[in-house]
Parts: C-alpha cells; structure tokens; sequence
C-alpha cells in the first residue's frame, strides 16, 4: 500500500505486457531522461547464426555521453529463466552483427525522418553532426540491456546473471491506483536511469537567438487556440502566469504559461489572433521559440515547411 497525504493507494498489476509497454513509453522520459527518445519500432535482431529475437522499443540518450538502449518489457507473472534468458541471450546474439547495426540505424532513421517534431529535437542536440553519421556511430557501440519490470524479483536477478553481459540495467516500475477510484487516480514509483544535470539557472544559458524548443500542434491546440509547453522547455520560460512577449506573423502578443502544477504546461492568452493569421496549420504542424531576450521575448515560428526541405 502506499500512503498520500492521507489517501491510500492500492499496488496495480498490468492485465499484459501491451497495457505495461503503453505505460512505460508514456513516461519514458520519466525513465530515461529529458534528453532521451523512445522508439517502439520492432525491428528483429537476426544473429550470424540465424537466430533472432525482437525487442520492445529502443531509446536513445542524448546529453554528454550518448547511449542507445534495447528495452524489454516484463511482467514478473512470466517464468523468467524460460522467456527473458532466451530473449535476453539473442539481443546480444544479434547486436554484433554488422549487418544487423546498420538495419537498426536504417529503421531508427526511419523513424526519426517520418517525425518532424524528433528530428527537429535530434538536430538540435546533435547538431552540426548529421542525423545518420550520429546513429551509425552511436549503434556501433555496446548498448545497455534495460529490463523495465511491474516487480523486481531474486528468479529475474539470478536469470540475469546467467547472460554474463556488462550492461544490464532492472527498472522496477509499480503502479498504485487511489482506493475506490481505480486507475482514474494512480501513481507509479520507479527509479530513474539518470541523474538529473546540475543546470545553470535560465538567465544564464539562454542567449539570444537560442532555439530554445518545439512543440507540435494537434486539433485541440487549433480549436482553443493555445500551444502546449513541453516539460523538456518549461524551465526556459518564465514562472506560470508572468508575462512574457511572443514576437509573431501577427504582431507582438503580451501571454504567460499556465498549468505547471496540476497539468501540462501551455499558452493561450492571446494567441486567438495568431492561430486566425494561421488558417493553414494543421495537425503535426511544428512550432519554434526562438529567444530574443531571455525570460521576457521569443520569436513564434511555424517549422514543417521548413524541415519538409532539409534532407535527411
């Protein structure tokens, strides 16, 4: 049981893996780390010898030492020595395979280029190195083995140890739903694969002319004419409700975020006048702020017109 502020939470089971795998890739970055993408493309490991094995997702982690991932996803009801040892054991069959890295780095690639909105976020972590130079070298290298699992078990912990590879890492993610409302009100415990950066406070790492993030436009954002704020570039702007000024194609507008605490962040206030400017935005459309002074003005720009023109 887990206890908050008085409320009790009742330990959760997932019905199957395809409802955990949905779970996991939700709070992937919770997981891995703002500067992480997750890919759930299953792209099977053929080894030398012919045997192979597919995988739940990939992830890539951005930052000072970039590493990939190969996630499997597991629910601890299954017998562990019969399915995630055989599993486990071709993965790393499979990834020494030069054949094998370069279809992993075409289909990762794939996904990227069919996304505006990761490549956008990949090329300006990566950048001025192109996107498939940065993958090949990154595949190249010894991936992690990330086991995600609803319970850490001592069968999973000797399973492991039978493989004898040096980069296994368990993440024992729960799930706890709220007595008498169920799944509605939950919350899960987990430790994260990273440690979070030390940053410079905003007024010290924004400089004008930092692209600071993206945000991709859904139905939603264009009926309530608002922009959602990713949590990845929330702290780049100022505290919810100070006002700032967005610079756009419809004049300057005087706005501010709302919604840190209890939801995801966004911005409304009189953007009404710039979606009217922009009859043409459409979903998964792509937005860019640009900072023109830090915590004070940013420049609006719509970006898929542009990425449709930079190859790959």
């Amino acid at each position: 049981m887990l206890l908050i502020d008085g409320v009790r939470y009742e330990e959760w089971t997932p019905s199957t893996e395809d409802e955990f795998e949905r779970l996991v890739k939700e709070h992937a970055q919770n997981i891995f780390g703002e500067e992480s993408i997750y890919l759930d493309r299953k792209q099977k490991l053929k080894s030398l010898s012919g045997i192979g094995s597919i995988p739940d997702g990939y992830v890539i982690t951005l930052g000072g030492a970039p590493q990939w991932h190969i996630v499997e996803v597991e629910l601890s009801s299954h017998p562990l020595h019969e399915h995630i040892v055989p599993q486990v054991g071709r993965f790393i069959s499979g990834i020494s395979n030069p054949n094998i890295q370069r279809g992993i780095v075409n289909v990762i690639d794939e996904e990227i280029n069919k996304d505006d909105f990761l490549k956008l976020r990949l090329r300006k972590a990566i950048e001025p190195v192109e996107i498939h130079r940065f993958l090949s070298d990154l595949i190249s290298k010894q991936p992690v083995l990330t086991i995600i699992i609803e319970k850490d078990t001592e069968e999973l912990r000797e399973a492991l140890s039978t493989l004898r590879y040096p980069q296994i890492k368990v993440v024992e993610f729960q799930t706890f739903t709220r007595e008498g409302v169920g799944l509605a009100a939950h919350a899960h415990s987990f430790e994260p694969l990273y440690v979070p950066e030390v940053k410079k406070t905003d007024q010290e790492k924004l400089s004008a002319g930092d692209v600071v993030g993206f945000s991709r436009i859904n139905q939603s954002n264009i009926n309530d004419h608002y922009i959602d704020i990713d949590m990845i570039i929330r702290s780049c702007f100022p505290a919810d409700k100070v006002r700032f000024t967005l610079e756009t194609t419809a004049g300057r507008i005087d706005t501010n975020i709302v919604g840190t605490g209890s939801s995801s962040p966004y911005i409304q206030r009189n953007l009404k006048v710039w979606f009217d400017t922009h009859p043409e935005l459409k979903t998964d459309d792509v937005v860019s702020f640009t900072v023109i002074e830090p915590m004070k003005r940013y420049r609006l720009e719509i970006e898929k017109k542009v990425v449709r023109n930079l190859s790959p």
